[in-house]
């Protein structure tokens, strides 16, 4: 990247951050006014689905791209889509889980409905499992694969399969997460 570039940058990363805001605060002004008008059950729920949205839809829309990076065998296209996952878990979806599990409990405890269902022990341990490999597992491999795209390049063997390994860890992870959903949902055996 060139000085220039850098420059030219600056002013359209500028003038996009009051359109941003603007839309930011209006979605918040709106959504306060419609959870005034609710109970408080109803404004955890709402959270924590936007929040679910954020990070199950995130984490599916990587998924897909890492299917179809795979594909093309694409070394480029696979790490930074790597690159991008680590970002997003770091600072979009680890954050996003903890407001689900926050707000998850919350609605358990404003709704006295007690952790001793089928559906809330397997929605906890769940969360605690994709929790746990997003944090030991996916994490610290990123970081390595960072490592091994500095010292040996994306079209490395040794780079590329760390790449598929992460990819597949993903994908077991996203249908965990899946699970959970269909069970909060249908609340099984309850």
């Amino acid at each position: 990247m060139t000085i220039e570039n850098t420059a030219a940058e600056a002013p359209a990363s500028r003038a996009s951050l009051l359109p941003n805001a603007l839309i930011g605060l209006s979605f918040l002004v709106v959504a306060i006014v419609f959870a005034a008008s609710s109970s408080w059950y109803d404004t955890f729920l709402t959270v924590h689905i936007l929040f679910v949205v954020m990070w199950i839809g995130g984490g599916l829309l990587l998924t897909v791209f890492g299917i179809k990076a795979e594909r093309s065998r694409d070394p480029a296209e696979m790490s930074q889509l790597t690159k991008m996952a680590a970002f997003s878990g770091e600072r979009i979806f680890a954050p996003s889980a903890v407001v689900v599990l926050a707000m998850g409990i919350a609605m358990v405890l404003n709704a006295h409905i007690g952790f001793g269902h089928f559906w809330t022990i397997f929605g906890l341990l769940g969360f605690a499992s994709t929790f746990i490999i997003g944090i030991a597992v996916l994490s610290p491999r990123a970081r390595k694969l960072d490592a091994l795209l500095a010292e040996k390049g994306p079209q490395a063997p040794e780079t590329l399969a760390a790449i598929s390994e992460i990819l597949l860890i993903a994908r077991v992870d996203m249908a965990v997460l899946g699970l959970v959903i269909v069970d909060m949902v249908t609340k099984p055996f309850s």
